[in-house]
């Protein structure tokens, strides 16, 4: 929420001991402070440093502990929804991906992922005026 109360609803993307990079339709202005709500750390108060269309980087005006950065990691691996499951084994054969049926029309194989990965890349990349060779992106599964 911002200091005047007002709530705001964000996707955090990337979050370490002295900021995040966060998401939100809600018009950010460097220099506002909001405050973040972390598992075991109550509200955080961040200020955001830099703006970019729908993203914003933060810096905490504090530091985060090791044991918050890590409740924050285990919550939103509880909270995804993950859009590939293992199938399950059948006498050693090898597991391969199964595609959940929430996953977006078209992307049912690892082509069409990694051309989700490179769109977004993209995406990234523009948002923040840089050159898609600068954007990581690590799936792990």
């Amino acid at each position: 929420m911002r200091h005047d109360g007002t709530g705001l609803e964000v996707q955090i993307h990337n979050i370490s001991g002295t900021g995040l990079l966060l998401e939100s339709d809600v018009k950010l202005a460097a220099g506002d402070r909001i405050e973040i709500e972390l598992p075991h750390a109550g509200d955080i108060t961040a200020v955001v440093i830099w703006a970019s269309g729908r993203l914003f980087g933060c810096q905490f005006e504090g530091p985060v502990s090791p044991a918050t950065l890590s409740a924050v990691e285990l919550k939103s691996a509880i909270d995804a929804a993950p859009a590939i499951d293992p199938a399950p084994t059948v006498d050693g054969d090898p597991v391969e991906p199964v595609i959940d049926e929430a996953a977006p029309e078209g992307m049912h194989g690892v082509q069409e992922i990694q051309a989700l990965i490179d769109y977004r890349r993209e995406q990234i990349a523009r948002d923040l005026g840089i050159g898609a060779d600068r954007v990581r992106i690590v799936v792990e599964f």
